[in-house]
């Protein structure tokens, strides 16, 4: 078992060095518009391609009640229109000149994701300046969009009893700051959205000055940074958003969610309040996600469903956020499983961790774990532009992205054992059943 330890740290260490030999901080060239807009280019020839990102700071912690939900709608109207590029042009034209694209909207920020060959930067620059600027937000597609939008919810919460819990339990576990409501929003605020309200909330957090756009790939930056300007430079900035200033108070003891509704089988949720990504006890509860729940040696898998059949999957974790969140474990009962026993068991796991530490094992299997994801997200011209990206929008910038390992080279395991009794103690939880009508725990 040490020399497998060995060997793994060994080819660890060998990608590491090639990858700072083929991506340092130099590399990345970093310029802002004089509109505010943060523009970072990073060569990679290994391919004829490109990755064009677009992150916005902008996601569910920065709405209001009444606005639940915007964002993610945004993301939704971003590929349906302006005046020069109509309704479902931008895929495709993006697929006709051999693209792809996606997009995605979390609690913090706004991302949008093009991949294609190089000899089509210039187009994709123009359709993705358009769009920063010029979404008209016709009445007939937003109304068609917003049913869209509700059918999604209805489909991801109010018929999926999974979703329902864990949101439940979410507006339960943090009562005060805006990571109370779901990305997706609340049904009411859906509904009643006001176009002008929508604009607005577009023009205050889709301005250059409140996004960064990441160029990775096959191009000569000398040639792109003059294209990025010519789109982009006309672009007004807006007055900067206002800052998210409400924390979460303490939470004082513990909490439940019980749900009785027609169902085939229990949901189980527990969930206790994390630290966000900055803070100082992060890796650590994120080494310990992975001894406690990843793949099938992790101690709830063995524990749960393969010794006490109580489960048929484990999941969860800690999430990269700016502000505090949530620790979370997902359990997927057995039919007629004893949810009592399943918090129990979670409970005894994490009384021991408090007591006697993490094994050297699964100390090193969480280190291993974490850095072959890491280095693994770096080998496609995607993973580095998503990275740098969210080093800029999440970590504090992009400095932050050559630090990221280090702040695990130094982490010892007694640290571990320190933040479980700190963050995962009983008083702290909040536990969520639902239990199928008519059934028992």
């Amino acid at each position: 078992m040490i020399k497998r330890f060995a060997c793994l740290f060994l080819c660890l260490a060998l990608v590491t060095a090639f990858l700072e030999g083929s991506f340092r901080r130099e590399d990345v060239k970093v310029h802002t518009l004089a509109n505010g807009l943060k523009v970072l280019l990073l060569e990679d020839h290994d391919i004829p391609n490109v990755a064009l990102f677009t992150f916005f700071r902008v996601g569910s912690r920065n709405e209001r009640p009444g606005l639940t939900g915007v964002s993610h709608f945004i993301e939704h109207m971003m590929f349906n229109g302006s005046p020069k590029f109509g309704p479902g042009e931008f895929d495709r034209i993006m697929e006709f000149n051999g693209g792809a694209n996606n997009a995605y909207t979390s609690e913090d920020l706004t991302g949008y994701t093009d991949w294609f060959p190089a000899a089509a930067l210039e187009l994709m620059l123009e359709m993705e300046a358009d769009r920063m600027q010029g979404l008209t937000f016709v009445p007939e597609v937003l109304e068609s969009e917003r049913g869209v939008v509700a059918s999604e919810r209805r489909m991801r919460v109010e018929n999926d009893n999974d979703g329902l819990l864990e949101e439940t339990v979410r507006a339960t576990a943090i009562m005060a700051h805006p990571y109370h409501w779901d990305v997706i929003g609340w049904m009411s605020d859906i509904l009643n959205w006001r176009r002008d309200d929508i604009i607005q909330y577009y023009r205050t957090y889709y301005a250059p000055n409140n996004a960064v756009m990441i160029v990775v790939g096959d191009f000569e930056p000398d040639r792109t940074l003059p294209l990025i300007q010519k789109y982009f430079n006309a672009i007004p900035s807006s007055t900067p958003p206002p800052p998210v200033t409400t924390a979460e108070p303490a939470q004082l003891g513990p909490r439940q969610v019980l749900i009785r509704k027609e169902a085939q089988a229990p949901s189980f949720l527990m969930v206790y309040h994390a630290p966000a990504w900055k803070d100082a006890d992060f890796p650590a509860l994120f080494v310990l996600e992975k001894a406690l729940l990843e793949g099938e040696s992790s101690r709830l898998y063995r524990r749960l469903v393969r010794e006490e059949k109580l489960a048929l999957t484990v999941a969860g974790g800690i999430q990269e956020t700016i502000d505090p969140l949530l620790f979370s474990f997902y359990i997927k009962p057995r039919p007629g499983a004893d949810l009592d026993r399943i918090e129990a068991v979670i409970e005894e796991e994490l009384a021991k961790v408090g007591a006697a530490g993490l094994s050297d094992r699964e100390f090193q299997k969480g280190l291993n774990i974490i850095r072959s994801n890491f280095y693994f997200g770096l080998q496609s011209i995607s993973g580095k532009a998503n990275l740098l990206g969210t080093a800029e929008v999440l970590y504090g910038g992009i400095e932050q992205a050559f630090g990221i390992m280090d702040r695990y080279a130094g982490l010892r395991k007694e640290q571990v054992q320190e933040a479980a009794k700190k963050y995962l103690a009983p008083g702290l939880k909040t536990v969520g059943k639902l239990i199928p009508e008519g059934g028992v725990k």
